[in-house]
């Protein structure tokens, strides 16, 4: 880690790890708490199981025949969401260097690390000499 870039990359990647791990946690928890623990879980898959006895095989077939191409159509959007991550990049670059902020999102643990107050302050402090 030798840049801010990197630290705020790895303190993000870190904080996403435990956010999921403290959600599947509480989940687990509440579920442990309850007078009967995991019986919707139980119920749902017994459910769908006895809906797949009761359904034709068509039926069956189809659900499982459409599950690869509903990932298939999901891995055809990535390329275009790829697109518009790396077109609001660099629509982002282009009105750094005209001196335009386009931020499109609020992102408070963000806010003044690469030191912008400082900069706004004597970029202030310039414009009136």
């Amino acid at each position: 880690m030798h840049t801010l870039f990197d630290f705020i990359t790895h303190i993000k990647g870190i904080e996403y790890i435990v956010s999921v791990t403290f959600i599947a946690g509480y989940i687990l928890y509440w579920e442990a708490l309850k007078p009967k623990p995991f019986k919707a879980v139980i119920t749902d898959g017994k459910n769908d199981l006895d809906f797949m006895r009761k359904s034709d095989y068509k039926t069956i077939i189809k659900n499982i025949v459409s599950a690869p191409f509903i990932g298939l159509a999901y891995i055809a959007t990535l390329p275009f969401v790829f697109m518009f991550a790396l077109g609001s990049a660099a629509l982002n670059s282009l009105f750094g260097i005209a001196g335009k902020n386009a931020s499109f999102g609020w992102r408070p643990t963000e806010a003044y690390l690469t030191g912008k107050k400082k900069e706004e302050a004597e970029k202030k402090k310039n414009e009136n000499k």
